[in-house]
């Protein structure tokens, strides 16, 4: 015999609500990179008493990279508006998630292996999505900063080389703020990044032309990049190494067309000129 069940009594009853976004997207891109699985192995917490993991806060921090581009201090809020198993963490990760906890694991981050993780996720990302590596564009930008940075003057950590906040050509016009270069490479297909650099703030772009030439050759391999002289003499030449010409560090510094001033004529075209006054002769091309 069937025994009723009484309804719930609307008074035990709660509602909540979270958000998923687009974290079902990121997730499904970042697990076909194994990306958790990288980040544990790259970033393996030895002290039980940490409660938010190093990897468990990097992926974190990539996901709001992507979606909500929120400052340190704000990632716990954040966090709080979304499922915690979307963001790979458990109800009281997001609750005990500040700024503190992820600057150490971003420290961490920086003394891990970095190039060989990225370089993990580069090969996987275009060995998953086939990424056409024949085009790559490069640039660099400078990334400007507010403060002093006194510590900031390349002292190493860790072994590994720190580069310099300092003045520059600032191509957000701000020389009155530090800066750091970032150097960027990307493939034409899908503008996916492949390789980036970040070097001291006062690094003009004509020197870093041919380290990123040789780390994109170990990446992808020489058969991918077979212009490696052809970039060698576009830098250099006859009278030795290429230096582009000094140009104004401010707009408003350079100096103004002086009125009459006469522009040069395009050389002649050393061809014969074609007569058009006479008829061109039987059978030839018109």
């Amino acid at each position: 015999m069937n025994q009723r069940t009484e309804p719930p009594d609307p008074d035990d009853l709660g509602l909540r609500s979270q958000v998923l976004g687009g974290l079902p997207i990121v997730n499904a891109v970042t697990d076909r990179l194994g990306l958790p699985a990288l980040l544990a192995g790259a970033l393996a917490d030895g002290d039980a008493r940490v409660k938010v993991s190093a990897a468990a806060a990097i992926r974190l921090v990539t996901a709001n990279l992507v979606l909500g581009r929120e400052p340190l201090y704000g990632l716990g809020e954040w966090a709080a508006r979304y499922d915690p198993t979307l963001l790979g963490l458990s109800t009281e990760e997001v609750s005990v998630l500040n700024d503190d906890r992820v600057g150490r694991a971003l420290e961490a981050l920086f003394d891990a292996d970095r190039a060989s993780l990225l370089t993990t996720v580069v090969l996987r990302a275009v060995s998953e999505f086939t990424i056409d590596t024949d085009q790559l564009h490069n640039d660099s930008t400078s990334i400007s900063v507010h403060g002093l940075y006194r510590d900031a003057v390349g002292t190493a950590r860790g072994g590994q080389p720190t580069p310099v906040i300092t003045f520059g050509h600032s191509k957000d016009h701000r020389p009155d703020l530090k800066q750091l270069v970032w150097i960027l490479t990307v493939s034409a297909d899908g503008a996916v990044p492949l390789a980036y650099r970040l070097t001291d703030g006062n690094t003009v772009d004509d020197p870093t032309h041919v380290p990123t030439w040789e780390g994109l050759v170990g990446l992808l391999g020489p058969h991918r990049l077979p212009l490696r002289r052809g970039l060698q003499a576009v830098l250099t030449s006859g009278d030795g190494p290429y230096r582009p010409p000094r140009w104004p560090v401010r707009h408003r510094d350079a100096p103004l067309p002086r009125r009459g001033r006469r522009v040069p004529r395009a050389p002649a075209d050393p061809r014969p000129a074609l007569d058009r006054s006479r008829p061109p002769p039987r059978g030839a091309a018109r």
